[in-house]
Protein backbone atom coordinates (compact mmCIF):
# COMPACT_ATOMS: atom_id res chain seq x y z
CA UNK A 1 0.00 0.00 0.00
CA UNK A 2 2.89 1.95 0.78
CA UNK A 3 4.05 1.95 -2.69
CA UNK A 4 0.75 2.81 -3.97
CA UNK A 5 0.43 5.89 -1.82
CA UNK A 6 3.79 7.11 -2.67
CA UNK A 7 3.21 7.22 -6.38
CA UNK A 8 -0.33 8.80 -5.73
CA UNK A 9 1.04 11.84 -3.76
CA UNK A 10 4.02 12.33 -6.46
CA UNK A 11 1.09 12.43 -9.16
CA UNK A 12 -0.08 14.93 -7.41
CA UNK A 13 3.12 16.74 -6.59
CA UNK A 14 3.83 16.43 -10.41
CA UNK A 15 0.61 18.05 -11.08
CA UNK A 16 0.42 20.92 -9.26
CA UNK A 17 0.33 23.76 -11.65
CA UNK A 18 -2.36 22.42 -13.40
CA UNK A 19 -4.55 21.88 -9.72
CA UNK A 20 -3.20 25.29 -9.18
CA UNK A 21 -5.08 26.48 -12.16
CA UNK A 22 -7.99 24.58 -11.07
CA UNK A 23 -8.28 26.25 -7.91
CA UNK A 24 -8.15 30.17 -9.72
CA UNK A 25 -11.29 28.79 -11.10
CA UNK A 26 -12.60 28.20 -7.44
CA UNK A 27 -11.31 31.62 -6.27
CA UNK A 28 -13.86 33.15 -9.18
CA UNK A 29 -16.33 32.15 -7.61
CA UNK A 30 -15.89 32.97 -4.53
CA UNK A 31 -15.11 36.63 -5.79
CA UNK A 32 -18.64 36.54 -7.51
CA UNK A 33 -19.70 35.32 -3.68
CA UNK A 34 -18.16 38.28 -2.40
CA UNK A 35 -18.85 40.80 -5.31
CA UNK A 36 -22.49 40.26 -5.80
CA UNK A 37 -25.10 39.83 -3.39
CA UNK A 38 -26.23 36.15 -3.34
CA UNK A 39 -29.79 35.89 -3.57
CA UNK A 40 -30.22 38.62 -6.06
CA UNK A 41 -27.49 37.05 -8.42
CA UNK A 42 -28.20 33.67 -7.32
CA UNK A 43 -28.98 32.06 -10.77
CA UNK A 44 -25.52 33.43 -12.18
CA UNK A 45 -23.74 32.13 -9.48
CA UNK A 46 -25.03 28.80 -9.84
CA UNK A 47 -24.29 29.01 -13.58
CA UNK A 48 -20.71 29.76 -12.61
CA UNK A 49 -20.46 26.95 -10.25
CA UNK A 50 -21.90 24.52 -12.84
CA UNK A 51 -19.12 25.78 -15.29
CA UNK A 52 -16.28 25.44 -12.54
CA UNK A 53 -17.04 21.94 -11.57
CA UNK A 54 -17.24 20.57 -15.16
CA UNK A 55 -13.99 21.71 -15.81
CA UNK A 56 -12.23 19.05 -13.52
CA UNK A 57 -13.90 16.54 -15.84
CA UNK A 58 -11.76 17.37 -18.96
CA UNK A 59 -8.72 17.96 -16.58
CA UNK A 60 -9.12 14.01 -15.37
CA UNK A 61 -9.16 13.04 -18.92
CA UNK A 62 -5.94 14.77 -19.32
CA UNK A 63 -4.58 13.54 -16.20
CA UNK A 64 -4.70 9.59 -16.83
CA UNK A 65 -3.85 10.15 -21.13
CA UNK A 66 -0.52 11.63 -19.89
CA UNK A 67 0.43 9.89 -17.00
CA UNK A 68 2.33 7.02 -18.46
CA UNK A 69 3.43 8.83 -21.52
CA UNK A 70 5.23 11.53 -18.93
CA UNK A 71 6.81 8.86 -17.03
CA UNK A 72 8.09 6.14 -20.09
CA UNK A 73 9.31 10.29 -21.64
CA UNK A 74 11.41 11.08 -18.48
CA UNK A 75 12.31 6.92 -18.35
CA UNK A 76 11.13 7.58 -14.45
CA UNK A 77 9.10 4.48 -14.70
CA UNK A 78 12.04 2.66 -14.85
CA UNK A 79 13.07 3.59 -12.10
CA UNK A 80 10.14 3.06 -10.24
CA UNK A 81 8.92 -0.63 -11.49
CA UNK A 82 12.45 -1.89 -10.92
CA UNK A 83 12.30 -1.19 -7.00
CA UNK A 84 9.70 -3.93 -6.23
CA UNK A 85 6.64 -1.76 -7.80
CA UNK A 86 4.20 -3.81 -9.75
CA UNK A 87 2.58 -2.72 -12.66
CA UNK A 88 -0.82 -3.62 -10.72
CA UNK A 89 0.57 -1.17 -8.10
CA UNK A 90 2.15 1.43 -10.48
CA UNK A 91 -1.16 1.69 -12.30
CA UNK A 92 -3.13 1.55 -8.57
CA UNK A 93 -1.06 4.45 -7.86
CA UNK A 94 -1.72 6.92 -10.78
CA UNK A 95 -5.62 6.17 -10.70
CA UNK A 96 -5.29 7.35 -6.65
CA UNK A 97 -3.13 10.33 -7.76
CA UNK A 98 -5.90 10.70 -10.27
CA UNK A 99 -8.69 10.52 -7.47
CA UNK A 100 -6.68 12.81 -5.02
CA UNK A 101 -5.93 15.80 -7.50
CA UNK A 102 -9.78 16.08 -8.20
CA UNK A 103 -10.89 15.36 -5.17
CA UNK A 104 -8.69 18.14 -3.52
CA UNK A 105 -10.54 20.53 -6.15
CA UNK A 106 -14.02 19.08 -5.18
CA UNK A 107 -13.26 20.05 -2.04
CA UNK A 108 -12.37 23.24 -2.43
CA UNK A 109 -15.32 23.80 -4.97
CA UNK A 110 -17.71 21.98 -2.58
CA UNK A 111 -16.63 24.18 0.52
CA UNK A 112 -17.05 27.67 -1.99
CA UNK A 113 -20.10 26.18 -3.29
CA UNK A 114 -21.96 25.76 0.06
CA UNK A 115 -20.57 29.33 1.07
CA UNK A 116 -22.12 31.21 -1.75
CA UNK A 117 -24.91 29.20 -2.81
CA UNK A 118 -26.34 28.34 0.56
CA UNK A 119 -26.56 31.73 1.36
CA UNK A 120 -28.70 31.92 -1.47
CA UNK A 121 -30.93 29.05 -0.48
CA UNK A 122 -29.27 26.49 -2.11
CA UNK A 123 -29.37 22.78 0.25
CA UNK A 124 -24.96 22.24 1.58
CA UNK A 125 -26.35 18.88 1.77
CA UNK A 126 -26.61 18.51 -2.12
CA UNK A 127 -23.68 20.48 -3.11
CA UNK A 128 -21.60 18.13 -1.43
CA UNK A 129 -23.67 15.23 -3.26
CA UNK A 130 -22.82 16.72 -6.45
CA UNK A 131 -19.13 17.34 -6.04
CA UNK A 132 -19.29 13.63 -4.96
CA UNK A 133 -20.57 12.95 -8.12
CA UNK A 134 -17.78 14.90 -9.80
CA UNK A 135 -14.69 13.39 -8.19
CA UNK A 136 -16.51 9.90 -8.90
CA UNK A 137 -16.94 10.96 -12.72
CA UNK A 138 -13.01 12.31 -12.41
CA UNK A 139 -11.90 9.18 -11.37
CA UNK A 140 -14.00 7.17 -13.78
CA UNK A 141 -12.95 9.67 -16.80
CA UNK A 142 -9.22 9.67 -15.84
CA UNK A 143 -9.26 5.51 -15.74
CA UNK A 144 -10.93 4.69 -18.98
CA UNK A 145 -8.22 7.88 -20.11
CA UNK A 146 -5.60 5.78 -18.44
CA UNK A 147 -6.60 2.35 -19.72
CA UNK A 148 -6.29 3.99 -23.52
CA UNK A 149 -2.80 5.48 -22.38
CA UNK A 150 -1.27 2.03 -22.23
CA UNK A 151 -1.46 1.51 -25.73
CA UNK A 152 -1.83 4.89 -27.09
CA UNK A 153 -0.41 8.32 -27.35
CA UNK A 154 -2.04 11.19 -25.01
CA UNK A 155 -3.73 12.98 -28.12
CA UNK A 156 -5.57 9.47 -29.21
CA UNK A 157 -5.91 8.36 -25.48
CA UNK A 158 -8.20 11.35 -24.91
CA UNK A 159 -9.80 11.28 -28.48
CA UNK A 160 -10.79 7.60 -27.58
CA UNK A 161 -11.61 8.04 -24.14
CA UNK A 162 -14.41 10.92 -24.83
CA UNK A 163 -15.77 8.77 -27.32
CA UNK A 164 -15.88 5.94 -25.11
CA UNK A 165 -17.70 8.18 -22.84
CA UNK A 166 -20.13 10.12 -25.30
CA UNK A 167 -21.26 6.77 -27.32
CA UNK A 168 -23.07 5.50 -25.09
CA UNK A 169 -25.05 8.63 -23.40
CA UNK A 170 -25.69 9.22 -27.33
CA UNK A 171 -27.06 5.47 -27.75
CA UNK A 172 -29.50 6.24 -24.74
CA UNK A 173 -30.96 10.04 -26.14
CA UNK A 174 -31.45 7.59 -29.33
CA UNK A 175 -32.83 4.76 -28.32
CA UNK A 176 -34.57 5.96 -24.76
CA UNK A 177 -33.23 3.51 -23.20
CA UNK A 178 -32.43 4.26 -19.91
CA UNK A 179 -30.02 1.28 -19.21
CA UNK A 180 -27.21 3.00 -21.96
CA UNK A 181 -26.82 5.69 -19.28
CA UNK A 182 -25.45 3.27 -16.89
CA UNK A 183 -22.20 2.02 -19.74
CA UNK A 184 -19.23 4.50 -18.73
CA UNK A 185 -21.80 6.69 -16.86
CA UNK A 186 -19.77 9.76 -16.85
CA UNK A 187 -21.61 11.92 -18.79
CA UNK A 188 -24.95 10.95 -16.38
CA UNK A 189 -23.18 11.85 -13.15
CA UNK A 190 -22.03 15.22 -15.37
CA UNK A 191 -25.67 15.91 -16.19
CA UNK A 192 -26.76 15.98 -12.10
CA UNK A 193 -24.83 18.93 -11.63
CA UNK A 194 -26.04 20.25 -14.43
CA UNK A 195 -29.70 19.56 -13.89
CA UNK A 196 -29.42 20.89 -10.24
CA UNK A 197 -31.31 24.03 -9.77
CA UNK A 198 -32.91 26.01 -7.03
CA UNK A 199 -36.57 25.54 -7.80
CA UNK A 200 -35.39 21.30 -8.07
CA UNK A 201 -31.76 21.11 -6.20
CA UNK A 202 -32.61 17.60 -6.70
CA UNK A 203 -32.48 14.70 -4.44
CA UNK A 204 -29.15 11.95 -4.02
CA UNK A 205 -29.34 9.19 -6.41
CA UNK A 206 -26.89 6.55 -5.82
CA UNK A 207 -26.78 3.97 -8.34
CA UNK A 208 -24.95 5.82 -10.67
CA UNK A 209 -22.45 6.58 -8.25
CA UNK A 210 -21.86 3.14 -7.83
CA UNK A 211 -22.13 1.78 -10.86
CA UNK A 212 -19.31 3.89 -11.86
CA UNK A 213 -16.97 2.94 -8.81
CA UNK A 214 -17.52 -0.49 -10.38
CA UNK A 215 -16.41 0.34 -13.63
CA UNK A 216 -13.66 1.98 -12.26
CA UNK A 217 -12.30 -1.31 -10.51
CA UNK A 218 -12.99 -3.31 -13.73
CA UNK A 219 -11.56 -1.01 -16.13
CA UNK A 220 -8.17 -0.76 -14.01
CA UNK A 221 -7.99 -4.04 -14.15
CA UNK A 222 -8.26 -4.05 -17.44
CA UNK A 223 -5.30 -1.55 -17.74
CA UNK A 224 -3.20 -3.88 -15.88
CA UNK A 225 -4.04 -6.73 -18.34
CA UNK A 226 -3.40 -4.50 -20.89
CA UNK A 227 -0.50 -2.65 -19.29
CA UNK A 228 1.25 -6.51 -18.94
CA UNK A 229 2.05 -6.96 -22.12
CA UNK A 230 3.57 -2.93 -22.74
CA UNK A 231 7.33 -3.04 -23.27
CA UNK A 232 7.97 0.39 -21.48
CA UNK A 233 11.88 -0.15 -22.17
CA UNK A 234 10.77 1.30 -25.50
CA UNK A 235 11.52 5.34 -25.37
CA UNK A 236 8.62 7.18 -26.59
CA UNK A 237 8.42 10.62 -28.20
Amino acid sequence: MKPVLLIAVNFVREQRWAILVLLLWVLVLAFLGLATGAGQQREDLLFVFKQVALYVVAFSVFFGSSAIFNDRRSRRILSVLSKSVGRRQYLSGLVLGISMACGIYGFALGLTGSWTLGEAGFPASQVWFLMLCLVVACTLAGSVALMFSTFMNPFFAAGATAAAMALPAMIGYTTRSPTWEYVIPVYQLAATVLRSSFDSPGTPVWSPILWAIAETVAIWLLSVRIFSYVDIAVSVE
